[in-house]
Order: C-alpha cells, then sequence, then structure tokens
C-alpha cells in the first residue's frame, strides 16, 4: 500500500510540472494593432549619413577640447529637417542639448519624452575597415561611429517627426525629442531637462531613451528575434583604492608590503562574490523566452519553484548572465612601484562597481571594504544609485508592446534590467514609467562593435527603426496614461 501511495505521489508530482511546462506560453498582445509597413527611404538613409559625419566627441576630460562639432550641429539639424524646426520649439539646455516641444492637440495630458544622445565616443581610424566619420554603406551596412550609440535614435526621431508633419498629423499630447551632447561623459545635460521639466510641474507618461533593442541572438538559444525593453538600469561607481606601508627594497619583501595588501584585498574580493539571485524582471524575462523553446526549456522554467537554484548555477557560469544576478566588481585599473626593484609606499587600484537594483551604491562600497585592512584608504568616483524598476504589467509597458509587435510581429518581447548606464536613470526621478529599448535590430556583432571599432548598422534595420518611431509617435491616441 506504502509503494502505491509513494507512486502516487511521483505521478502527481510528474503531472503537476508537465501542467506548469504547458502552461508557459509567450504573454499575449491585448488588441493587437495591425501589422505596420512603416519605414524610412533612400532620402532617410542620406540625411542619416550627414548626422553620422559629425564628429561630435564631447571629450569631458579634455578641458581643451574642440566643440566646433557641436556648434555646427544644430544648424545642420536645421538644414536637414527644415519643418522640424519650424513646427516644434527649440530649447538649447546646458548650451548644447537639444530639447525640441511638439505642441498636442490636448495640453491637459501628460507629455511623452523619446531620447537619444548625439555624442559618440572617441573612434581612431586605424583598424577600422571604413572610416569612422566618413559614414560609407557597404555590403548592406553603415558603417560610423554612432551608427548604433545613438546618433541611429536621434535620426529615426526626425525622420518620423518629419513625415508625420508632412501628413498634417498632430499629437494628442505633448511630444518632446531630446538629445544630450555628452551622455557617454556622464555630463549633466540630461539631468538638467529633467529637472527643467520638474520645475515646470512636468509628469511624463512614458519616457523611451536606448538600451534595450531587437535582438537576433537572445539567450537560452532562442532562434527568433527578441526585443528587450530595459525598465530598470544598474547603478555604477568608481572605488578608488589606496593601500600605504612603509615601501623598502624588493630584496626583502612582506605581506604587509603596500603592493600586497591591495592584491590580497582584491584577490579576496574576486574570490567571494556576493550571493547570486534571481531578480523578478531576469526571471519573467526568462521565462517569456523560454515560451518560445522546446519543451524542456519551459518544463525547467515553468517550474522555478523547483529549478530555480539549477538556473542560477548555471547562470553563474557564464559571466554575461551571472552579470544579471548580482552586483559586480570589476578590477580596472592598477598602479604600483616605477620600477621593478622597489616595493612603493603606496599601491592603487579602481574598480568599476556595477550594483544591482536591490542593492545601493552605500552597500557595495561597504562590501568592497570589508576585504580589505583599517589602513586602506578609498574614494567613490562617478556614483550613481540603480534606477527603481519601471512597471512591466501595466499599460504604458503594454503601449510600447503593442508598437514593437506592430513592426516587429515575429518578435518575442521581455523585459530586462540593463547593465550599462544611460540617461534615463535622471529621468526616472520625474516618471516611473521610464524604459530603455531602441527600436531596431541589432545583431550581435553590431552591439559587440559599440565603443569598438567597425560600429556599424543595416541600412534596413535602420529604415525599420524609423517607421518604429513613426508608429509610436502616430498611435499615442492609444496611450491612455
Amino acid at each position: 500500500m506504502a509503494i502505491v501511495i509513494v507512486v502516487l505521489l511521483i505521478l502527481i508530482f510528474v503531472l503537476i510540472l508537465l501542467i506548469r511546462a504547458w502552461r508557459l506560453k509567450p504573454t499575449l498582445i491585448s488588441e493587437p494593432l495591425e501589422p505596420s509597413q512603416a519605414k524610412g527611404d533612400e532620402r532617410s538613409v542620406e540625411r542619416f549619413q550627414e548626422i553620422l559625419r559629425s564628429k561630435t566627441i564631447w571629450d569631458a576630460g579634455n578641458p581643451n577640447a574642440d566643440h566646433t562639432s557641436f556648434d555646427e550641429f544644430v544648424p545642420k539639424l536645421k538644414q536637414l529637417y527644415p519643418d522640424v524646426f519650424s513646427h516644434l520649439e527649440l530649447t538649447m539646455v546646458h548650451d548644447y542639448g537639444i530639447m525640441l516641444r511638439w505642441n498636442g492637440s490636448n495640453p491637459q495630458l501628460a507629455p511623452v519624452i523619446l531620447m537619444a544622445h548625439h555624442d559618440v565616443v572617441e573612434a581612431n581610424p586605424e583598424g577600422w575597415t571604413h572610416d569612422p566619420f566618413a559614414a560609407e554603406i557597404d555590403d548592406g551596412k553603415i558603417w560610423a561611429r554612432g551608427a548604433v550609440d545613438t546618433k541611429c535614435i536621434l535620426a529615426a526621431l526626425f525622420e518620423a517627426t518629419d513625415s508625420l508633419l508632412a501628413q498634417g498629423y498632430i499629437p494628442p499630447r505633448d511630444v518632446y525629442l531630446c538629445s544630450s551632447n555628452c551622455e557617454e561623459d556622464r555630463g549633466e545635460t540630461a539631468l538638467r531637462m529633467a529637472e527643467l521639466l520638474k520645475g515646470q510641474g512636468i509628469v511624463p507618461a512614458l519616457v523611451l531613451d536606448e538600451g534595450g533593442a531587437i535582438i537576433d541572438n537572445a539567450p537560452l538559444g532562442i532562434s527568433r528575434e527578441f526585443a528587450v525593453i530595459g525598465i530598470s538600469e544598474k547603478g555604477v561607481l568608481d572605488a578608488l583604492i589606496t593601500t600605504n606601508s612603509p615601501g623598502g627594497h624588493a630584496a626583502t619583501p612582506s605581506p604587509e608590503d603596500a603592493t600586497s595588501t591591495l592584491v590580497s584585498g582584491l584577490d579576496a574580493l574576486q574570490k567571494n562574490p556576493p550571493a547570486a539571485k534571481l531578480p523578478v524582471p531576469v526571471e519573467t524575462m526568462l521565462k517569456e523566452l523560454a515560451s518560445y523553446g522546446s519543451f524542456a526549456l519551459r518544463l525547467v522554467f515553468g517550474n522555478l519553484w523547483l529549478f530555480k537554484p539549477l538556473v542560477i548555477k548555471i547562470m553563474k557560469g557564464n559571466h554575461e548572465t551571472a552579470a544579471m544576478l548580482r552586483t559586480t566588481y570589476a578590477i580596472t585599473q592598477l598602479e604600483g612601484s616605477q620600477a621593478a626593484n622597489v616595493i612603493p609606499r603606496q599601491a592603487k587600484a579602481t574598480v568599476n562597481v556595477r550594483v544591482d537594483p536591490s542593492e545601493s551604491v552605500d552597500i557595495a562600497m561597504n562590501r568592497l571594504k570589508t576585504h580589505f585592512d583599517d589602513s586602506t584608504n578609498f574614494r567613490i568616483a562617478n556614483d550613481v544609485n540603480p534606477s527603481p524598476s519601471a512597471p512591466f504589467d501595466d499599460e504604458p509597458f503594454d503601449y510600447l508592446r503593442k508598437i514593437i509587435h506592430s513592426v516587429y510581429p515575429d518578435a518575442g518581447i521581455a523585459p530586462y534590467i540593463q547593465t550599462s548606464c544611460s540617461d534615463a536613470r535622471h529621468f526616472h526621478q520625474i516618471c516611473p514609467h521610464t524604459y530603455r529599448f531602441a527600436g531596431f535590430l541589432f545583431t550581435g556583432d553590431q552591439r559587440a562593435s559599440i565603443h569598438g571599432q567597425d560600429e556599424n548598422l543595416g541600412v534596413d534595420s535602420y529604415l525599420r527603426g524609423v517607421g518604429f518611431y513613426t508608429e509610436f509617435i502616430r498611435h499615442l491616441d492609444m496611450l491612455e496614461q
């Protein structure tokens, strides 16, 4: 009798697993729009190339940086899009930040903020297949610094606005087009934009900045394209560590030497990472991905109550997925003696910390300090706490999903936590519905080229991105927020 009961319990257990796996299905789009054919045209590509040819490198660390390209940038935009600048109200923020207001038919409705940044990082032509500021088209791709990060967004916003203006379209609410000149240097322009809106008592209905995109190499081996929408971003800080000792000759080393103390502490930091956990947004993302996968995947992710420890263990084995599970500490700079036979009196290191949304800069820093003695000096630079999570189960997020589904009907859609920083963190202070998503298909190699060599974007990807922002603005009457 006992055996029968055990077998029955096992069968019930297996049945529960199978039912939960079967029930794991893609999240449906409520009241989906018709598939969109909206796209840019040949002239829009030419204008994009012109924008890419501007060497808008802010270079905040150089007091003698040449900002001529920024002086010339808005005049160039006015030449490329005269109707946009004649219909929208331009405010220059922090000298070079661009804020354009498109007045809607109902000023009582909360506005929508669409963001980009027109500064780019340095690009040494050596090693590039094409000159980084020539914006040449080859193999169906536009090769240029900023093609992905993020002049594609800026250009597409202007194209969408220009096209809709030509059709006589008036948005139902105000639309702001905002672009920072110093995002790459963590500058203040976007912060001042957010403060300007806050000072006017404006609480946007939705903010959309860079971050996620349509990707072609989703996790878990999912073969279809996937739209990943950033609903939060990690915090960041640079921890500057200095250890001290009397120094001396390298022939008589000591475990208390500055270099030894520094290395021991950094080694302990690397060997004792924070406990890994599966945040709700990451869990939601994985379930959405698995819903398009094999039955085995659905069996695992449909039963995370059982398999979560296994999933965390597997994710910890890959540095990219491990970063989704906890605060990370990257040793980026080291400084010791200037001579091979001298033990220095000081040794220095910089640790770049990406702070999990469940923690704060203080918590992350205090954890780091536990691996060093009291004689160690610490200084924090460039610290930003994590952004709160935007809702991903309500109407504004659903609106974003509708537009994505219309332009990319075969793509899955899921939230995620962004591990890099963006200007969106400033706007999250005034708008809880701040999302990070670029309406383009970025392939794996294109995402890898950001800040690297041979940054490029497919011409068709750019044209479809223009369609995304066109549809996003065109259907704002559906946004109830």
